[in-house]
């Protein structure tokens, strides 16, 4: 009799397991899905000229080489083997908001799923993402950050570094954990480089840094399910104490002086632009935002969106545009 009755209580509507779809087709689909009509001379169409021409450079710079062959190989690695022991994965039963977040940003930026971890850390509210030729990708998250920031703030970041592991920051992030002395910044379980780095190094990494947030931001506008509210969504994570990957804190960003620039520069040719040296790396990243989310780029991937039928930049014009407001016009 018992058998019976929980033979009935488990029906499609309660169990999980029974709303995944195991035919051959949707395993197919899953692990086909490419965002190769969207790369452009190896860059991704939405990603900021910029952030890829700086990658190009490091490449060329000596030291750089033996630096990244440390990271690959070792320091983040160790960091997966770390994530494996010692951090819960989020799946359809463990941390399932987090998991429909994951999903739902790969599918909108094309991108395989990657692996979630959520870290037991009441304390610390971060999230950084791994990825090498070694490491499949992993986007990493304290229970912190999970309590502190509503669902729509969750998948933001998430979009955000989702865009990270898309354009291949990885190594460079690794990397800026190197040079950078903030006492807040990420700290890698290893850093196996044990030679000092290049100046030359140093500086095209503190370089690429705001180029690579724009190039993340945009991603996260592709994952937002209303991207025009990005900016506040943002600032209101900002506001709330988040402290970033390279160990910024900027609670005080002026969201309705960014919005103000931004407006202000909007029927301004792109010749004529300058940048406002007041303005925050914060504010100047929201403003590089608007410019995006009136960009053509956002419609080409997210088609589920109505297309405004005047106002609509292109991506080359975006790209002049946001160099320019970041304050960094010139390579």
């Amino acid at each position: 009799m018992s058998e019976i009755v929980l033979d009935n209580l488990i029906t499609e509507d309660s169990n999980p397991l029974m709303s995944i779809d195991t035919s051959f087709r949707a395993y197919l689909n899953a692990y086909t899905r490419s965002f190769s009509n969207h790369v452009v001379g190896g860059a991704l169409d939405y990603a900021l000229d910029s952030d890829f021409a700086v990658r190009q450079k490091i490449l060329s710079l000596s030291g750089w080489g033996k630096l990244s062959k440390s990271i690959n190989t070792t320091d983040i690695t160790q960091e997966a083997k770390m994530l494996f022991s010692k951090c819960n994965q989020a799946g359809m039963l463990k941390y399932p908001e987090v998991y429909d977040i994951v999903r739902k940003c790969a599918d909108r930026l094309e991108l395989a799923l990657p692996i979630v971890f959520v870290r037991e850390d009441k304390e610390k509210k971060s999230i950084y993402s791994i990825a090498s030729d070694i490491i499949e990708p992993c986007i990493i998250l304290t229970t912190g950050l999970i309590d502190a920031l509503s669902t729509e703030e969750l998948q933001l970041l998430i979009g955000f570094e989702c865009g990270k592991i898309q354009n291949n920051h990885s190594v460079y992030n690794f990397g800026c954990a190197y040079i950078s002395n903030s006492p807040h910044r990420f700290i890698p379980v290893e850093k196996s480089y044990n030679q000092p780095v290049g100046n030359q190094v140093i500086c095209a990494l503190s370089e690429w840094i705001d180029f690579a947030d724009i190039t993340a931001d945009r991603a996260a506008i592709i994952c937002c399910d209303e991207p025009e509210k990005y900016s506040s969504i943002f600032a209101g994570i900002l506001k709330k104490g988040f402290v970033d990957f390279y160990g910024r804190e900027q609670s005080d960003v002026n969201l309705e002086k960014a919005l103000a620039y931004s407006m202000e520069i909007r029927t301004v040719m792109s010749r004529l632009l300058k940048p406002r040296a007041e303005l925050s790396k914060a504010e100047r990243r929201i403003a590089a935002a608007e410019e995006f989310i009136r960009s053509e780029g956002l419609y080409i991937w997210r088609k589920d969106l109505q297309k405004p039928e005047t106002g609509c930049i292109s991506m080359q014009d975006c790209n002049i545009r946001s160099n320019i407001i970041s304050g960094n016009s010139t390579l």
